[in-house]
């Protein structure tokens, strides 16, 4: 792996063309990149993130005309909607994929996941790269996902660049929201910082969410995913002392002494978007200190972008495993 910096873009973008694995940073997370129209290319990315291949990728664009390439004919006129509208952002749409794209890439299924990101590291990458890119979260499968090229590195996966970005850049801090346009309508698959009400909102359409999957449609569905290497339980505000060797994370100021090996906050005032912006640092930085054996994290209310950040750590807690 080799570690660069934005001034030798050049590389990782010629790396990619031909076939290469690069990590970028975007405004969610990490990605770990290939060439998405090549299949062994795509195929080192489940082998580097030892990845099942059931699980589908996101395609990463860095302009709304390659939504036509990748995207079957006729393509549904709500995707360039809400393209015009969330993209670039952290916006990912869901639909009949075209035959340029491998299976692999949508793990047999009939629909893709695109999405174009707003970090300006990411959108050079791809524009230069010359094609679009594959690219779940930079980190070994079922692990955390990485806000920072620190988090990318110490995952020691067998990649070929990894390209380190300013961290303040990444403003929302977890996965894009992913949603499913099909016959006109709008459904969410996986919840993030852009809601079923802000998409209402802007557009006057009805947006459901999707309660449950039977098969994997989407990426981040599957149970194992955001976990960090360390148990996570959540903490009731009626402890006031936890085990030894517990760290614990707030999402506003406590209001009472906690015993706690570490304490550490994702906002002080509960705003969720601050929350959401620092949840896996926080959770990264619990699993990085050797004195904490077991991580606590306080709830917060399932509304707006707390849906999406109770959807994440259901996912990682021991509660609902």
């Amino acid at each position: 792996m080799k570690i660069i910096t934005e001034e030798q873009i050049d590389e990782a973008a010629l790396c990619l063309r031909n076939g290469g694995l690069v990590a970028f940073p975007t405004e969610t997370v990490y990605g770990l990149g290939a060439n998405a129209l090549d299949p062994v290319a795509v195929a080192g990315i489940f082998e580097a993130k030892k990845r099942p291949s059931f699980d589908p990728l996101i395609v990463h664009i860095s302009d709304i005309s390659q939504l036509s390439q990748l995207f079957s004919n006729p393509v549904d006129p709500l995707v360039y909607t809400l393209a015009s509208e969330f993209m670039p952002g952290p916006l990912t749409i869901v639909h009949r994929k075209s035959a340029l794209v491998p299976e692999l890439v949508t793990s047999g299924m009939e629909n893709v996941a695109v999405r174009m990101p707003a970090h300006a590291i990411a959108h050079k990458l791809i524009k230069l790269s010359g094609v679009p890119v594959a690219a779940p979260s930079a980190n070994l499968f079922g692990q955390l996902s990485p806000t920072s090229y620190k988090h990318v590195a110490k995952q020691q996966m067998d990649i070929d660049y990894l390209i380190a970005g300013d961290d303040a850049e990444h403003l929302v801090g977890i996965e894009s929201t992913v949603v499913l346009v099909e016959n006109g309508t709008c459904t969410i698959l996986r919840p993030g910082v852009i809601t079923a009400e802000d998409i209402s909102q802007k557009l006057n359409i009805n947006v459901t969410i999707a309660s449950h999957n039977h098969k994997v449609g989407s990426p981040g569905l599957l149970n194992s995913h955001y976990s960090p290497r360390k148990p996570l339980y959540f903490y009731d505000d009626n402890q006031f002392e936890l085990p030894e060797g517990s760290g614990l994370i707030l999402h506003t100021t406590a209001l009472h002494e906690i015993k706690a090996a570490k304490i550490i906050y994702t906002s002080h005032t509960a705003n969720l978007l601050e929350v959401a912006a620092h949840l896996f640092t926080c959770l990264h930085e619990m699993e990085d200190d050797t004195t904490v054996t077991q991580i606590y994290i306080a709830p917060v209310e399932e509304k707006g972008v707390g849906i999406s950040v109770m959807d994440r750590l259901k996912k990682a807690t021991y509660q609902y495993r």
